[in-house]
């Protein structure tokens, strides 16, 4: 059975989004009025990217400055471990956020399911409630993660003929598109 990319993606969004949330709600619990929290909720505004990336793809070694940091020179991990001891319920999210990727970039659904269903009880109740939602669509992502079959070409394809229809702001008749999308493919010559 086939999968298709944008489930994939819808999925793998998903999981992000919840994660953006409870950063953004780490965020809002912090008090507006100490100058130190100011200066962590700016951090964690500023830096999100550094908590959505994979532990794998993080840099451990190269040093660079970092605005927020006094232009310190740190390591991406560096920073990264300074943002997740601002808040522990933000910490605990992104750890079963690094192991729900680790376990799809593994193509493991049995132990992205078993994650699922062993969520921690002190994880923020949104985020696990999101993550939770996945259990429904449990057929369609081990399919996807089973199988090597993708319609990204066909997804291309119905890009490509949208992209030829605004740029030409519609045709007259069906047939003038299609004509146009075959010599766009090289299916048809121009006379």
């Amino acid at each position: 059975m086939p999968h298709d990319d944008f489930l994939l993606d819808t999925y793998f969004s998903h999981r992000t989004r919840a994660f953006n949330k409870q950063r953004i709600q780490a965020m809002n619990q912090l008090k507006k009025s100490n100058p130190q929290a100011q200066k962590d909720y700016r951090k964690l505004k500023k830096y999100w990217r550094t908590l959505l990336k994979k532990n794998a793809k993080l840099n451990y070694t190269s040093f660079k400055q970092f605005p927020l940091f006094q232009r310190r020179y740190l390591t991406e991990s560096e920073v990264l471990d300074y943002l997740l001891s601002i808040d522990d319920q933000l910490r605990q999210s992104y750890e079963v956020y690094q192991e729900l990727l680790a376990a799809f970039d593994a193509k493991d659904s049995n132990e992205f399911f078993d994650l699922i269903e062993s969520l921690p009880h002190s994880l923020n109740d949104e985020f696990k409630k999101a993550i939770r939602y996945l259990r429904k669509q449990k057929e369609a992502i081990t399919n996807s993660l089973k199988y090597p079959y993708s319609n990204g070409k066909l997804e291309g394809k119905n890009n490509l003929i949208k992209v030829i229809n605004r740029i030409a702001f519609g045709f007259r008749t069906f047939r003038h598109l299609r004509m146009r999308v075959l010599i766009q493919q090289d299916i048809c010559q121009i006379i």
